[in-house]
C-alpha cells in the first residue's frame, strides 16, 4: 500500500505514551491520594494538551505528592497552563516563581517541556485543522446497496429508529467490521442494519497506481420516520434526550462518550457543527478510536486539512496503546524506504502484535515481510508460510498470500510449489480485478533466477 511519502520524524520518540487514560478516572485517584496511580495517566493526558492534567501535574511536582518535590518541573507545567490558560495557574505560577533556586534553571526546563508539550507544539505536531466531512470515499463505487428489510408491522405500528454505522471495504470491495456506533431506539433497528450492510458490494478500490486497497472506516446513517404526528414529536423528544444524555457524558469528560458525540455531529444525527474538536477532545483523553479516527482524516483530508505528519504522530500513539488498525497503517509508513522514519524492525514489531490480534491486513503484510525481506534478521520464510496458512484460513484464495507462500516455498527450496503458488496467485487476482503486475514480476523474478542457476 502506497501511504505516505513524507520526511519527518514521529513524534513518539520524544512523548511517553502509557495506558489508557481518561480524565474522570485519573482525577479520582487524584483525589482518592493514589499517587502512583494518578500520575502515568496525568502524565499521559498533560502530555497530549489536557489543560487540568496539566495543573494537577505541576500540583503532585509542587507539593511531593507521590513524588520527590520538584520545583522546577512544577514551574514548567504550571507555565504551560498558563499559557493555555488555565484559571488558577497564574496564581501558582506567581508562588513557585519564588521558590526557584534559579530562574535561568527553571526557564530551561520550562523550555524543553513547553517545545515537546505546549500549545505551539501540540497545535503543530498534532491537533487538526476542520474542514468538511464527506461520509463515503471517493474512492468507492458502490455497485449494490440494499435497504434493510424491516418488519412488515414497522410501519404499521408507526416505529421511528436511527442509526450510525461504521464499517470498511476489502480489496475485493466487500463490507467488512460493519459495526453499529449508536441508534435509537438503542437496538431497535440494528440487526437490520447490520444484515443490509453486510450485503453491500463495491467496485474494488484502488490506489493511484492501480492496485487493490482497503478503504477503512466509512460511515452511513439509517433513518426511519413515522408517519403519525405525535409519535414522531415524541420519537424526537426521546431521541434528543438520548443525544443530550451523551452530551452530558461528553462534558463530563468521558473520552467514549466525547467520540460518540462526535460521531453523531459528524452524520447529522445532532447539528453540533464542531464533530472534530469532539474528536480531538477524546483523542487528548487517551481513546483509540478517536485517535485512529484523527489520523484517518489528516491522512485523507476527509474532515480536516490533509497533514501527513500530525497522521503518523496519531498512529503512533495509538499503535503504542496497541490499536491493530493504527499499527498496521504505522508499519506501513516505516517500511517506506523512502522515508526517513524507514525502520522494517520497528515495523516488524507492529505488524506482529495487530497480527496476533488477528487483523488481517497486518497478517498478510507481516508474512509478506518475513517471506521477501532483503534484511536476513528479518527473512524468516518458514514463519511466513505459517503466518500465511493462518490467514488463509480466513482468506482462502487471498492473493497477497498466495504470491507470499509461492516466495517463501522458493526460498526454501521447493521451487516448484513455490512457482505454482505465484501462478495461482496470478489467477485469483485477475479472478478478483486486481492489478497483476506486481505478482507476474515476482514469478518472472523466481523464473529467471531459477533458470540462472540450473545453468550453472
Amino acid at each position: 500500500m502506497q501511504l505516505l511519502r513524507y520526511k519527518f520524524v514521529l513524534l513518539s520518540l520524544m512523548m511517553s505514551f502509557k495506558a489508557f487514560a481518561d480524565f474522570p478516572t485519573a482525577k479520582a485517584l487524584f483525589e482518592q491520594q493514589e499517587y502512583a496511580l494518578a500520575k502515568p495517566q496525568l502524565e499521559t493526558l498533560a502530555e497530549l494538551g489536557h489543560l487540568e492534567a496539566q495543573y494537577l501535574l505541576s500540583r503532585m511536582y509542587a507539593e511531593g505528592l507521590g513524588v520527590d518535590p520538584d520545583i522546577k518541573l512544577a514551574y514548567a507545567w504550571t507555565l504551560i497552563a498558563r499559557d493555555a490558560e488555565h484559571p488558577q495557574a497564574d496564581k501558582q505560577y506567581k508562588t513557585l516563581r519564588t521558590k526557584l533556586p534559579s530562574r535561568l534553571a527553571g526557564k530551561e526546563v520550562y523550555t524543553t517541556l513547553n517545545n515537546q508539550y505546549g500549545k505551539r507544539a501540540l497545535l503543530g505536531n498534532l491537533y487538526p485543522n476542520a474542514n468538511r466531512y464527506v461520509n463515503t470515499s471517493s474512492k468507492l463505487k458502490a455497485i449494490s446497496q440494499p435497504e434493510p428489510k424491516y418488519p412488515s408491522y414497522f410501519e404499521r405500528a408507526g416505529v421511528a429508529a436511527w442509526a450510525v454505522v461504521q464499517y470498511d471495504v476489502t480489496e475485493d470491495g466487500k463490507v467488512d467490521n460493519p459495526n453499529i456506533v449508536a441508534s435509537f431506539p438503542i437496538e431497535g433497528i440494528d440487526e437490520y442494519v447490520l444484515e443490509a450492510v453486510k450485503n453491500w458490494t463495491f467496485e474494488p478500490p484502488k490506489d493511484l497506481y492501480g492496485d487493490a486497497i482497503r478503504v477503512e472506516l466509512q460511515s452511513h446513517t439509517f433513518r426511519i420516520k413515522s408517519s403519525a404526528g405525535s409519535q414522531t414529536r415524541k420519537f424526537q423528544r426521546d431521541s434528543q434526550e438520548y443525544i443530550d444524555a451523551i452530551l452530558a457524558a461528553a462534558n463530563a469528560e468521558s473520552a467514549k462518550y466525547q467520540y460518540l458525540y462526535a460521531v453523531l455531529a459528524e452524520n447529522n444525527i445532532t447539528s453540533d457543527p464542531s464533530p472534530m474538536d469532539w474528536y480531538l477532545q477524546s483523542a487528548i483523553n487517551g481513546y483509540q478510536p478517536a485517535q485512529y479516527r484523527l489520523a484517518q482524516c489528516l491522512i485523507t483530508g476527509n474532515g480536516c486539512d490533509k497533514d501527513p505528519s500530525k497522521a503518523v504522530n496519531w498512529l503512533a500513539i495509538s499503535a503504542d496503546g496497541g490499536d491493530p488498525k493504527a499499527a498496521y497503517l504505522l508499519a506501513q509508513e516505516l517500511l517506506d524506504s523512502n522515508n526517513v522514519n524507514y525502520n522494517p524492525h520497528k515495523a516488524a514489531g507492529y505488524l506482529e502484535n495487530a497480527a496476533l490480534q488477528e487483523y488481517m491486513p497486518a497478517v498478510t503484510e507481516y508474512a509478506s515481510l518475513l517471506a521477501m525481506s532483503d534484511d536476513p534478521t528479518l527473512r524468516d520464510p518458514q514463519k511466513a508460510i505459517r503466518l500465511a496458512e493462518q490467514g488463509r484460513a480466513i482468506d482462502t484464495n487471498n492473493p497477497n498470500l498466495l504470491s507470499t507462500l509461492g516466495v517463501a516455498f522458493i526460498e526454501i527450496g521447493q521451487q516448484s510449489r513455490g512457482e505454482s503458488m505465484l501462478k495461482q496467485a496470478i489467477e485469483e487476482a485477475k479472478r478478483r480485478n486486481w492489478t497483476t503486475e506486481n505478482f507476474e514480476d515476482l514469478l518472472a523474478d523466481y523464473q529467471t533466477v531459477a533458470t540462472s542457476t540450473n545453468s550453472l
